[in-house]
């Protein structure tokens, strides 16, 4: 079963109306202001009957030119249309607009309805068909049969129903439920009868079933599918390209506003910067730079400015919409521009991706992500070499609307830990700068272990620790990163320094020495400031209060405090004095130290014990 939407373009006043009046019976003017100014102001919708159950809506789109954003809306899910030209008017402007129109959104099926035949002779009807075939002689509208209609004579419409079966059966259209579990519905009407709740119509793209959940955009509110309709009819589900109604639970109607998306696709996002592929309606109408616009797409009209991406004179022709707010976008979406102060149509978009960001004019890089994004002809091998790091694969995908998974060539190395991929020469190169920035690090100080992880991730790896990854090339220890074949190596008379200053402190025992009596010991020697900074790094020695000890001693306060716990439940500083047999005020420095590190607990004049688990790091 084949699910059709034809909608009905032309002049105001050209019979429109009355054609789908007299085809399904129907009067689609429905608002008090269209039936007493005599014209469509807002979109109408009719169901027609066929033999063969197919599922036909047909869409009465208003032909004034102060309606065209309507128009626009119409033409969202239209697969085919019937053109009217009255017979006694012939080809008007908005004639010829409608037909741009359509043809920048990509509508190639329908048939020309020569309208109000009974005002005029059989010469003038030779003579606008002649002016059709002239008009359009270079355009999609040349195939379509041309087909005259009268109030007058009843089988006229007979006749356009029965051209209208056939055209649609050579369409070659199907609509599957749930194929590719995708939906979208751009809003076009919001309703809220009292007692049922929130009704939103429009055209269906892909299916949808009561019950199911979807993201409204650009709230991003989850909604509920309450109950559908299409054409007065309740369904349990619904396909694509048909009318419908959506009772939707989650939100109010005043929340609401045309141009709205119901979707289950991942790839819509809302944004304001849009890189389109731009067709304009002549190539006497470009616009210039910053021209602002008005950008009918799907159900919404939106403002904003262009700017072009490269030299005018180019083709194709890559614009960026600058919209004046976050807009709901797709992929592929096709639009109408038009300038701000006139209305009046430049041409169409079609939207490359929806994840523009501002960028200098012939940036050739960004172009040829464009070039990709329209041609479809993507590299990933080339695309990673223009780039100096690696790509996350979710924002591969998102950016260029693909579904990579982890099957990759072998120029491509993935980095697991992370979801990203780069080019394995990008990765030899990134490599090689790491290692020179490693190397003239240790160069320059032979004594530290090497640069700091916080360091090497912030200039390389966008703050990621992507070192793990290769441990053929660099080693980390302690939050600090080195070339995989650098060691600390102490000279002969650095070793003897290293020796005398762990000598010294180890006869200090508990009591350790301070940093001045440290330098007045070693001030004749040039290694020892070197050497004393690498104890500290190192974590050879350790610094109480500017009072230097060697570790172990003070591992050892550590294991004879915790077994004078074992015995007692409190301590008092005088106690801890003699255990340590040291004097008063280094006893008060390591209690200080137990209490900050939460291994005592000061009560009073006393401790007690707290945490020991520090011991474990011994």
């Amino acid at each position: 079963m084949k699910n059709i939407v034809i909608g009905t373009a032309g002049h105001i006043d050209h019979g429109k109306t009355t054609l789908v009046k007299m085809l399904t019976n129907i009067n689609t003017d429905t608002m008090k202001e269209e039936k007493e100014r005599g014209m469509t102001i807002d979109l109408g919708f009719a169901p027609l009957a066929t033999p063969s159950g197919d599922i036909i809506s047909i869409i009465d789109v208003p032909g004034h030119e102060k309606f065209i954003k309507n128009m626009v809306a119409g033409a969202k899910g239209i697969n085919f249309v019937l053109f009217l030209i009255a017979c006694d008017d012939g080809v008007m402007p908005q004639t010829i607009e409608h037909k741009e129109i359509l043809n920048l959104l990509g509508v190639k099926n329908g048939i020309i309805v020569l309208s109000k035949r009974d005002l005029v002779s059989d010469e003038r009807v030779l003579e606008l068909k002649d002016e059709i075939k002239e008009t359009f002689k270079e355009d999609f509208f040349k195939t379509f049969p041309i087909v005259e209609v009268s109030l007058k004579d009843k089988s006229s419409y007979e006749n356009l129903y029965n051209i209208i079966l056939e055209e649609i059966e050579k369409l070659q259209l199907t609509s599957l439920r749930n194929q590719n579990n995708f939906f979208r519905l751009d809003i076009d009407k919001i309703y809220s009868p009292k007692g049922i709740g929130t009704i939103v119509s429009g055209t269906t793209i892909g299916s949808v079933e009561t019950g199911n959940t979807l993201t409204l955009y650009p709230q991003k509110i989850e909604i509920r599918i309450k109950g559908i309709q299409n054409h007065g009819k309740d369904l349990d589900y619904i396909t694509s390209h048909q009318r419908c109604a959506l009772n939707i639970a989650g939100i109010t109607s005043k929340e609401l506003e045309r141009g709205n998306i119901l979707t289950n696709s991942k790839s819509i996002v809302n944004t304001k910067f849009i890189d389109v592929l731009f067709n304009p309606l002549s190539n006497e109408i470009i616009p210039k730079n910053n021209t602002k616009i008005r950008l009918n797409l799907g159900t919404g009209e939106y403002y904003g400015k262009l700017k072009y991406l490269h030299d005018i004179n180019k083709n194709p022709i890559f614009l960026q919409l600058i919209m004046d707010k976050e807009i709901p976008i797709d992929f592929n979406d096709i639009g109408i521009l038009r300038t701000l102060s006139t209305s009046n149509l430049i041409g169409g978009v079609k939207v490359l991706t929806p994840f523009g960001f501002p960028t200098k004019k012939n940036n050739q890089i960004y172009l040829q992500k464009l070039e990709y994004l329209l041609n479809k002809n993507f590299n990933l091998s080339e695309y990673l070499l223009t780039k100096e790091s690696f790509i996350y694969i979710d924002d591969l995908n998102k950016e260029f609307n693909l579904n990579l998974r982890d099957e990759f060539d072998e120029n491509i190395f993935v980095l697991k830990k992370t979801n990203a991929i780069i080019h394995k020469d990008v990765l030899n190169k990134l490599k090689t700068h790491i290692k020179i920035y490693l190397a003239e690090f240790h160069e320059k100080n032979p004594l530290r272990k090497g640069v700091p992880l916080a360091t090497i991730t912030k200039l390389f790896f966008k703050g990621e620790n992507l070192i793990p990854e290769f441990p053929e090339d660099f080693k980390e220890e302690n939050n600090f990163v080195s070339n995989i074949d650098f060691k600390i190596k102490l000279s002969k008379d650095q070793k003897k320094v290293k020796d005398e200053i762990l000598i010294l402190l180890k006869k200090e025992a508990f009591s350790g020495l301070t940093l001045d009596r440290l330098n007045n010991i070693f001030y004749k020697n040039s290694n020892f400031k070197n050497i004393f900074e690498y104890l500290l790094r190192e974590n050879l020695i350790l610094n109480l209060e500017n009072n230097f000890i060697l570790k172990g001693f003070y591992k050892e306060a550590l294991l004879q405090l915790n077994q004078y716990f074992e015995k007692n439940n409190q301590i008092t500083l005088a106690e801890f004095r003699d255990l340590l047999n040291t004097n008063r005020k280094m006893a008060l420095i390591y209690l200080n130290n137990f209490d900050e590190n939460k291994i005592t607990k000061k009560i009073e004049n006393h401790r007690i014990k707290n945490n020991f688990s520090i011991l474990k790091e011994f």
